[in-house]
């Protein structure tokens, strides 16, 4: 996934600012009036009135000068949510990182970072609600990175697409059939009982035979999820891991892998060579995951939203 996608509407709206130069300024004592009056609570987390004036600022120059103030106004209720969603899931962005993104927009704008918040405060754009949108679009980036297998997309689904659009399908690569066993491990466990968990990794690895025994046997370890089978393509995965898969049989399992999650080993169920393009698809492919990935972030935040609460103070 593109290292910057998440955060290309703030670049493109940070550019249209400096291209057009100008935009209403607002007096201090405005200013303080907008930042006490209450728009939402998101959570018990506010958003103020003027959160949603510079929300309204940034859609303008980034090509919807139409947006309603609802609009902007949903926008930071996503914002918040997703901020609180990657917290929750035990990813909070450091200051270094937020830094690092925020020097990284002001570089590709060629700018110097002093300048780059100039331009914002000129702008009537409050440098420090800028940093928490920011900060929310870094984590939402970690957020979706950890959890890459909702989005992902593979030669299987290439293949699907271009099967249903008729498209021809040249060149070979081996589909496997894999079960993954995870010993759940905390990220901030000792070292003694990581190695303890790769120590039952290994064990069960070497009394497994069958993807059947992978599950079965995983079960007399404690804290372990066996996740569903799936299917990879030789051409999805890395070249150490193919010529790692191409000498182990069928019903083995790979060596004990450290994740987010824990300790990792995959059982091969099986495997077969079936017809692929891959190189010639690259456009197919960033559609679907385009597709795959607004579809999971709705289906995520809407899920948050029904579980939230959120306030509507004043309209």
């Amino acid at each position: 996934m593109n290292q910057t996608r998440l955060i290309r509407v703030i670049h493109f709206a940070v550019l249209a600012l400096l291209l057009i130069g100008a935009a209403a300024q607002f007096t201090p004592r405005a200013q303080a009036q907008q930042v006490r009056a209450l728009v939402a609570l998101v959570n018990g987390e506010p958003i103020t009135a003027l959160d949603v004036q510079h929300r309204l600022k940034l859609l303008a120059t980034s090509g919807r000068p139409k947006a309603t103030r609802q609009e902007a106004l949903d926008e930071l209720i996503n914002q918040k949510l997703k901020l609180q969603i990657a917290q929750r899931n035990n990813v909070n962005p450091t200051r270094a990182e937020v830094d690092k993104a925020f020097a990284g927009i002001a570089q590709r704008l060629g700018r110097s970072l002093a300048d780059f918040e100039k331009v914002l405060q000129s702008n009537g754009i409050d440098v420090e609600s800028f940093r928490a949108r920011v900060k929310a679009d870094v984590a939402w980036q970690q957020y979706l990175t950890a959890n890459p297998s909702h989005f992902a997309i593979r030669d299987a689904d290439l293949v699907a697409a271009m099967t249903a659009r008729g498209q021809n399908l040249q060149g070979k690569a081996v589909q496997y059939t894999m079960q993954q066993v995870i010993f759940v491990t905390r990220r901030n466990a000792p070292p003694a009982v990581r190695q303890e968990r790769i120590k039952q990794a290994e064990a069960l690895r070497a009394r497994v035979s069958s993807c059947e025994q992978a599950v079965q046997l995983s079960r007399e370890y404690q804290e372990t999820v066996v996740k569903p089978r799936v299917r990879r393509f030789s051409t999805d995965l890395s070249a150490n891991l193919q010529k790692l898969l191409e000498t182990l049989p069928d019903g083995k399992m790979t060596p004990p892998e450290p994740t987010a999650n824990g300790i990792e080993v995959v059982a091969i169920c099986d495997r077969k060579v079936i017809a692929s393009d891959i190189s010639a698809n690259r456009e197919l492919k960033n559609e679907l995951m385009g597709q795959r990935l607004q579809a999971y972030e709705k289906k995520v935040l809407d899920q948050a939203r029904a579980k939230s609460i959120i306030q509507i103070i004043s309209q």
